[in-house]
């Protein structure tokens, strides 16, 4: 997962914005493309802690990717694994195997 994906993410459950990234493991990632001009981020940077300002910050935040680690909503404390690069959001209930 990479932490630009919380520019859009939201708690299912209360629907709180935005959510608190605890990374446990990261790896690097090649191929990048050049740097924006802009932040790439609208709304929410997870990489500097808060609104997107600096265009040169998404190089390396877009050069790592969370491969294990858990987002959690500090309004309503529901904690969603990342496992294997994906965060693992349903509420309790939604998935009947």
């Amino acid at each position: 997962m990479r932490r630009r994906l919380l520019d859009l993410l939201a708690c299912p459950e209360c629907h709180h914005f935005p959510l608190k990234l605890v990374v446990e493991r990261e790896e690097s990632v090649e191929g990048l493309p050049s740097k924006p001009e802009k932040p790439l981020c609208e709304k929410w940077c997870a990489f500097s802690g808060g609104e997107p300002s600096d265009p040169s910050l998404c190089m390396e935040c877009m050069s790592k990717e969370v491969v294990s680690g858990k987002l959690i909503c500090e309004n309503c404390g529901a904690e969603y694994p990342i496992e294997a690069g994906v965060p693992r959001m349903l509420r309790p209930g939604e998935l009947n195997l």
